[in-house]
């Protein structure tokens, strides 16, 4: 493959281009980052955006490849990435940030919110339960994408919300709720529909109210289907793709009933720290929002938070990531120091690697790394 390489520090979180033509000044521990990252890229042939931030420091970029590879063209610091399963932590936010004004409550049974849903399932079921992916609900969602897959996807496409929601989010429950965790995409179609009917606004103003906007994720939108479909349109978006088959289609398409988002690695790490500064939760809120519910997957609302060593000493790590066929992210946030990483890629990677390189440059930005 070939390598399309720059570097960028940046004033805040936005690449810094003054120095004409140069590279700026690289601080002494951004020179050891930089030699771990372009280690790393050599070694996994990577393709993609990595992005280390200190408080109150310029942040570390490292943009490599491309970012369709039919047109060849390259990615910049801000080409929007696929979120996958971040679109969850999203999600939870928005939940919690109803929670903040009144309108929600975590333990309610959503019988309560969505009258018509079944009510022996809905008098069981609560936020707490499908935030966590402790429902109990069959992932009966995987059928609309095998019927798209099987040449059905202008049906798929027909389907309303309402209806995806009684055909693939309304299965008989496999256990207990709270019982036991189970990783089901049914459950997060079911929280868009459920926040759309409370509220009465559509779930992507609601995201953009309570997650872009106080973030000030500016990069950062949904879509419908694909990341040929942006809103707020955006032309550069990361295609995911297999070097081994050109052929091949790297991401995969999703029905207009489930919505997905794109974002960037500086966005990621700009919500990660309005989050922190209680610019989108209250305190109280915040808490509650980082304490983990299924202790085996580290899993908390929407996302997990995981207990790390670093330097020596174990810190709480908001460890997020997301994937939708090639593409993949991941975004590290150590809660007491604000040190963050950001890793995105259109091209296969291990997650594992990419948070272990994460912990790597953590440590070396604290001063105790290589």
């Amino acid at each position: 493959m070939t390598h399309i390489l720059t570097i960028a520090l940046a004033a805040g979180l936005a690449a810094c281009s003054a120095n004409t033509g140069s590279t700026p000044a690289v601080m002494a521990h951004d020179q050891a980052v930089d030699a771990i990252a372009r280690e790393w890229v050599e070694a996994h042939d990577f393709n993609g955006v990595i992005m280390s931030s200190a408080p109150g420091h310029p942040a570390y970029q490292l943009v490599v490849g491309v970012a369709d590879p039919d047109t060849a063209r390259p990615l910049t610091a801000d080409t929007a990435f696929q979120t996958g399963s971040v679109e969850k932590y999203f999600a939870a936010i928005v939940v919690f940030a109803l929670m903040d004004e009144g309108v929600l409550d975590i333990d309610t049974p959503i019988s309560a919110y969505l009258p018509d849903y079944r009510s022996d399932t809905g008098d069981q079921l609560t936020l707490r339960h499908i935030l966590s992916n402790q429902s109990g609900l069959p992932n009966d969602i995987l059928q609309a994408f095998r019927r798209a897959a099987n040449g059905e996807m202008e049906a798929v496409e027909a389907i309303r919300v309402p209806d995806a929601v009684s055909l693939y989010a309304s299965g008989d429950l496999g256990f207990e709720p709270g019982a036991q965790f189970d990783y089901v995409l049914s459950n997060w179609l079911l929280v868009q529909h459920l926040l759309e009917e409370v509220t009465g606004l559509p779930y992507p103003q609601l995201r953009a109210r309570f997650v872009f906007d106080p973030a000030q994720m500016r990069q950062s939108g949904g879509y419908l289907n694909d990341l040929f479909n942006t809103d707020p349109r955006v032309d550069d978006v990361a295609i995911g793709f297999d070097p081994g088959d050109p052929a091949g289609q790297g991401d995969y398409w999703s029905p207009s009933f489930f919505r997905g988002s794109y974002t960037t690695a500086a966005d990621m790490i700009a919500l990660e720290r309005a989050l922190a500064d209680g610019r989108v939760l209250s305190a109280a809120r915040l808490e509650l929002f980082r304490t983990v519910q299924a202790p085996q997957q580290a899993y908390a609302f929407g996302g997990r938070y995981r207990d790390w060593e670093l330097c020596g000493e174990p810190r709480l790590v908001s460890t997020q990531s997301g994937s939708n066929g090639a593409s993949n992210m991941t975004s590290a946030f150590d809660i007491q120091s604000g040190y963050a990483v950001a890793i995105m890629t259109n091209v296969d990677e291990s997650q594992g690697e990419m948070f272990a390189l994460s912990a790597r440059l953590m440590e070396t930005m604290m001063g105790c790394g290589e």
